[in-house]
């Protein structure tokens, strides 16, 4: 089952997206805009940043659970190995780790934004220290550009998209290094991985500049809905939030077309790795 959870925050609403089908709509109260998915256990993670709270919701639909966050929560990524929540709060500059309380807290740069999880490591986007975080069996600090809010684990490197930069920055994770950096559109959001390529969601282009995952040559853009914010891998597809359009843009990443587009409530953001491939 390929599931999507798509985070609306004007409406207050996070949509269930099963096999390409709308299958519920769940009230999700306080501005969400941050998701994950539990690829292990297809338990959704959301984060509403003014009530201060990590809701889990299971892929019917039902709540079930609503924990207290402390600090300025936004960003929020999975441990798959525990099915834990880690949380990025703005003020505190770090990450806390949530099972059914908050069980510590992570240091990061200041104001963490995007969360990424894989290949025994975390990593997250620093905004306002203008470099990412590696935290592992130690934690390291790589200067990107300015502003790096969403990124991406992908074959051992770690993409960050910095929105005042109009670029990404390509992390070597093992070394901890700056390897290179991806001309993309204004206003760069997030990054996913499909088919070999990746994609860049820039908001204020109404595109997705498409990438050589290898060479991380520039091979050209597609056009979106209004200011593109989440992008995630969906199936064969890709799932594209256009968060001033209302909708979210179906995209074959072989042949880098549009080919079908869903109605959202208002505001769909999505920000975070907000799909899975379930059993």
């Amino acid at each position: 089952m390929d599931l999507a959870a798509v985070t609306s925050q004007n409406a207050g609403m996070v949509t269930i997206v099963k096999d390409g089908a709308v299958t519920a709509s769940v009230p999700v109260p306080g501005k969400p805009a941050a998701i994950a998915v539990d690829p292990v256990r297809g338990i959704i993670h959301v984060v509403a940043v003014e009530t201060k709270r990590l809701h889990r919701i299971a892929p019917d639909g039902r709540e079930i659970a609503r924990i207290p966050l402390p600090g300025a929560p936004f960003g929020v990524a999975v441990d798959p190995a525990t099915g834990h929540s880690l949380v990025s709060d703005w003020e505190g500059s770090v990450i806390l780790e949530v099972g059914d309380t908050v069980l510590r807290e992570i240091p990061t740069g200041a104001a963490p934004s995007g969360i990424a999880v894989a290949e025994g490591l975390i990593v997250t986007a620093d905004r306002d220290a203008d470099q990412v975080t590696i935290i592992g069996d130690r934690t390291r600090h790589v200067p990107v550009g300015h502003h790096p809010f969403g990124v991406t684990i992908h074959d051992g490197h770690a993409f960050a998209a910095n929105v005042l930069s109009d670029m990404v920055s390509v992390v070597d994770l093992a070394d901890a290094t700056l390897v290179a950096t991806i001309p993309v559109g204004e206003r760069p959001y997030a990054i996913a991985f499909a088919a070999g390529r990746g994609f860049v969601t820039n908001q204020y282009e109404e595109s997705v500049t498409v990438f050589d995952a290898k060479t991380w040559q520039v091979l050209g853009e597609i056009e979106v809905g209004e200011y593109p914010e989440g992008i995630a891998p969906y199936g064969d597809a890709l799932l594209v939030a256009n968060w001033f359009s209302d909708t979210l843009s179906v995209i074959d990443p072989v042949a880098l077309t549009v080919t079908d587009t869903l109605d959202m409530p208002a505001g769909p953001r999505a920000f975070g790795s907000f799909t899975a491939t379930l059993p």
